[in-house]
């Protein structure tokens, strides 16, 4: 009886011990969560963000697609080419003619990153700007206008993830 009792009593420390490590295990990957690539897809246009990213079920009638985290929300829509009567311009020359009808929103030049065209303007009340990368992008029928957007004191922060991110945009 004592040998009976001595293996139950080992038995239970041990799965009381392998059970305390398994839930370390359920604590630490709940609070280490590290975001994995995720590609998200809207309408011709793909785009390798996290799975920190959360597609949006509101959209205005601006925008074809919202997604964000906490601190970057991305914004994207699309101008087909029929509607405007741009198709035949470059995808810089779009981005200029864009820009140009901004010019309230006080609109950076526009740049080209990696071959992108890009401008940035801030918008919204004291305390709460917002600075916005708009990146422009191009394909047979479209126009994708992509506009990353995070508070003015965390935009710097951010700059280099959207510039990961618009570098695997594909059209």
């Amino acid at each position: 009886m004592k040998k009976v009792l001595s293996v139950l009593m080992v038995f239970c420390l041990i799965f009381s011990l392998c059970a305390c490590d398994f839930a370390n295990d359920i604590v630490d990957s709940t609070l280490n969560i590290k975001a994995k690539s995720k590609t998200f897809e809207f309408d011709g246009l793909s785009i390798e963000l996290t799975t920190e990213f959360l597609r949006m079920d509101f959209v205005s009638e601006d925008y074809d697609f919202i997604v964000g985290t906490e601190t970057l929300t991305l914004m994207g829509m699309k101008i087909v080419h029929t509607e405007t009567d741009l198709g035949e311009l470059p995808v810089i020359e779009f981005a200029k003619n864009f820009r140009s009808r901004m010019l309230e929103s006080n609109p950076t030049a526009v740049t080209e990153i990696d071959g992108i065209p890009t401008m940035q303007y801030t918008a919204g009340e004291e305390g709460e700007k917002q600075t916005i990368a708009v990146m422009f992008y191009k394909n047979d029928d479209c126009f994708w206008v992509l506009c990353f957007g995070a508070s003015s004191e965390d935009f710097n922060e951010e700059y280099d993830n959207i510039c990961k991110y618009a570098k695997t945009v594909k059209c």
